[in-house]
C-alpha cells in the first residue's frame, strides 16, 4: 500500500471520476478496504497537524492561516489512495493477490447467489457482500455481471464471495408493490423480455401489456410477446383473441403464437426458438400463462415445476419462486432464458410524466410534427401524435393507454382496473 500524503491539492470533483473510484473500492476485499481506511485516517491526521501548525504561525503579531475550518470528509482521502494505488493499474500485483474475477449470475437466493466465473463452465455457490446483501432486490438480480473474490477467513468452508455489480447493459425493474420509491430489480443484461400472456385461463388481458411495454422501453432491452395456449381455442375464437394484439404489431412490437401445455401434452414452440436463437431473454407474465411450461417446451430435460390457475377465481398460482438462467442449446445459437415469479402487480417504475413519452415506440416518429418541443400529447394544439392517432397511424387504444398511466404518474395513484392488479372475471375477456 503507498505511503505519504496523497494528492490533496488535486481534489476529487468529477462525478463519473467518483463514481468509478468507489466501485473499485466496493471490488475489493474488506482486509484491503480496511487497510485503505487505516492509511487514510493516518494521512488525513498528519494534515491536521500541519494545518493546525501553521495556523499558530504570527507575522508581527497576526495570526498566519487562521479562518473558518473547511470540510475534510474521510472518504476522499480514501478514494485519493485507490485512485494512486488501484486505478491506473500502479498495483497490478496487489489485485492478483486478492484474486478478484468476474462472471455472471444464474441464481438467487437469500444473501447468497450461482454464479458462472469466466473461464469456468461450472456455477459456483458465492455469499453476497454485507453490502449487497442489505439491497439484495435491487442491487442484484440474475443476469448481472458481477466481481467475485476469494474467500481466505480461517475456519470458513465457502469459497467465493460477490463484492461488486459491474454497471447493467439493459435491466428489467419494477416498483415494491408497497413502497412504489423502492426499485425491485427483475433481470439484468437480457437483450429480450418475453411477455408471455394466454388466451384463455387465464385471459389475455392487453393493459398488463402495456405496463410491461413501458418498463422494458425504459430498461433497453427488445420486447416479444409470446401467446400461449392457442391450442385450446380455434376458428373465430382463436381469430378473435390474436387480433387484440394487432396494435402491438402494427407498433412494431414481435408477436409469436405458442403451445405448451403440460397437462394436454400439447407443444409448439418453434417460432418461439427462432426468435431467441442466440440470446439471453427474460420470461415475465401472470402466473398460470405458461412461463416454465414454455421455458420446458424449449428445453424437455429442464423439468421445471408447472401449474394451472385455480377454478375458484381463474388466477395462476405460483410455480416458479425464486429466479434463475437456464441454457438452452449450444455454441452461438444458444438461448439463455431467465425464469422469474409470476407478478401479478406491475406498476410503473420511477418515472416522470416527460421520460412516458418516450416509452410508445410508435409515438416518435409523429411527435417530429408537434408544434411545441415538450408537448404531452395530451391537450396542446398542433400535436402531431394526436393527428397520428385520428388518422389511424396509431392505434387509439393504445393512446388511451399512455393517457391513462400520464395520468396515473400525476396522480401517484396505484393501478384501479381489474387488468392491471389482475383479477380475472369469468366470461369478461374484453379487457
Amino acid at each position: 500500500m503507498g505511503s505519504g500524503v496523497c494528492w490533496v491539492n488535486n481534489p476529487l470533483v468529477n462525478k463519473h471520476q467518483r463514481e468509478k473510484l468507489e466501485g473499485i473500492l466496493k471490488g475489493l476485499p474488506k482486509s484491503a478496504q480496511d487497510e485503505i481506511y487505516a492509511l487514510a485516517r493516518k494521512q488525513r491526521g498528519e494534515a491536521q497537524k500541519r494545518r493546525r501548525s501553521k495556523a499558530r504561525e504570527t507575522i508581527d503579531g497576526e495570526r498566519v492561516g487562521g479562518g473558518k475550518r473547511r470540510p475534510d470528509p474521510l472518504l476522499d482521502w480514501v478514494l485519493r489512495i485507490v485512485e494512486k494505488d488501484y486505478a491506473h493499474g500502479a498495483r497490478e500485483e496487489s489485485r492478483d493477490e486478492v484474486a478478484l474475477r468476474e462472471g455472471v449470475v444464474v441464481g438467487l437466493t437469500r444473501r447468497r447467489a450461482s454464479v458462472v466465473v469466466d473461464g469456468d463452465s461450472e456455477e459456483q455457490d458465492a455469499r453476497l457482500s454485507a453490502e449487497l446483501a442489505g439491497r439484495q432486490q435491487s442491487g442484484i438480480a440474475v443476469g448481472d455481471r458481477v466481481v467475485v473474490g476469494d474467500i481466505d477467513a480461517p475456519g470458513s468452508d465457502e469459497a467465493i464471495e460477490v463484492v461488486s455489480v459491474l454497471p447493467r447493459r439493459t435491466k428489467l425493474a419494477r416498483p415494491d408493490a408497497h413502497d412504489p420509491r423502492v426499485e425491485r430489480v427483475v433481470a439484468a443484461n437480457v437483450d429480450v423480455v418475453v411477455v408471455v400472456v394466454s388466451v384463455v385461463s387465464p385471459p389475455l388481458h392487453p393493459r398488463l401489456i402495456d405496463r410491461y411495454l413501458v418498463a422494458i422501453e425504459s430498461g433497453g432491452a427488445e420486447a416479444l410477446i409470446a401467446v400461449n395456449k392457442v391450442d385450446l381455442l380455434s376458428g373465430q375464437d382463436r381469430e378473435g383473441e390474436l387480433s387484440k394484439l394487432d396494435v402491438y404489431q402494427e407498433a412494431g412490437i414481435g408477436v409469436v403464437v405458442c403451445a405448451a401445455d403440460p397437462e394436454s401434452g400439447e407443444k409448439d414452440v418453434r417460432a418461439l426458438r427462432e426468435a431467441l436463437k442466440g440470446k439471453t431473454c427474460v420470461f415475465v407474465g401472470h402466473s398460470g400463462v405458461g412461463k416454465s411450461s414454455l421455458t420446458n417446451a424449449l428445453e424437455p430435460g429442464l423439468g421445471l415445476d408447472t401449474g394451472g390457475v385455480r377454478s375458484q377465481d381463474n388466477r395462476g398460482r405460483h410455480t416458479t419462486t425464486s429466479s434463475s438462467m437456464h441454457v438452452i442449446g449450444e455454441g452461438a445459437d444458444a438461448i439463455r432464458v431467465i425464469d422469474t415469479p409470476g407478478v401479478r402487480y406491475f406498476g410503473l417504475a420511477e418515472m416522470t410524466a416527460d421520460e412516458l413519452r418516450w416509452m410508445f415506440p410508435e409515438f416518435i416518429e409523429h411527435a417530429r410534427d408537434c408544434k411545441f418541443n415538450d408537448c404531452s400529447h395530451e391537450h396542446e394544439p398542433g400535436c402531431g401524435v394526436k393527428d397520428a392517432v385520428d388518422r389511424g397511424a396509431i392505434a387509439r387504444v393504445r393512446y388511451e393507454t399512455y393517457l391513462r398511466l400520464l395520468e396515473e404518474l400525476r396522480s401517484g395513484g396505484r393501478p384501479k382496473d381489474v387488468s392491471e392488479r389482475i383479477r380475472p372475471v369469468r366470461g369478461d375477456l374484453d379487457d
